[in-house]
């Protein structure tokens, strides 16, 4: 029996062959050239925990699996596009008053600050999201709820973004 090319591979076998020429363990410089995305951006995502990551020696660097992962998860995304569906999934979630809290985690992010500075405050300030007490914006139990109330229709719009 003669031995066949193997025509179909599985999706991961088709990530580790597109990323094959790099090493099992890759440094923010390399993960942001597989993500197509600048260093800044990439180490910003290794602080808030989008990307795991490991500190070594004087360096911060991640497994290729969990760029591979990433990749899975999210696809490869430009920067402008990402912040367009974190605002659309933002938005669908926040259809009832949700603390500051539980919009984190829904979006799996682990540094509060990075959040608070670029995710939460943006919305709020372009008005996408409003606070429940506006005249008391350091409120412990404050809640944020979305500024367009979608119908059933225009949330499977967003979801389907």
């Amino acid at each position: 029996m003669s031995k066949q090319n193997k025509t179909t591979y599985t999706i991961d076998e088709c990530y580790m062959m597109m990323f094959s020429e790099y090493e099992d363990i890759v440094t923010a410089q390399e993960a942001a050239s597989m993500l197509r995305l600048p260093v800044k951006r990439v180490y910003r995502m290794f602080r808030s925990g989008e990307i795991k990551s490991f500190k070594d020696a004087r360096d911060v660097r991640t497994a290729k699996l969990w760029i591979i992962e990433y990749v899975q998860r999210y696809g490869f995304i430009r920067q402008e596009s990402f912040r367009k569906q974190r605002k659309a999934a933002v938005t669908v979630f926040c259809q009832e008053p949700k603390s500051r809290k539980q919009i984190q985690e829904f979006l799996d992010l682990a540094d509060k600050r990075f959040f608070m500075e670029s995710v939460l405050q943006p919305l709020v300030a372009e008005g996408t999201l409003v606070m429940t007490k506006p005249d008391q914006p350091a409120y412990v139990h404050q809640k944020y709820v979305a500024a367009k109330r979608l119908t059933g229709q225009e949330i499977k719009e967003q979801v389907e973004e």
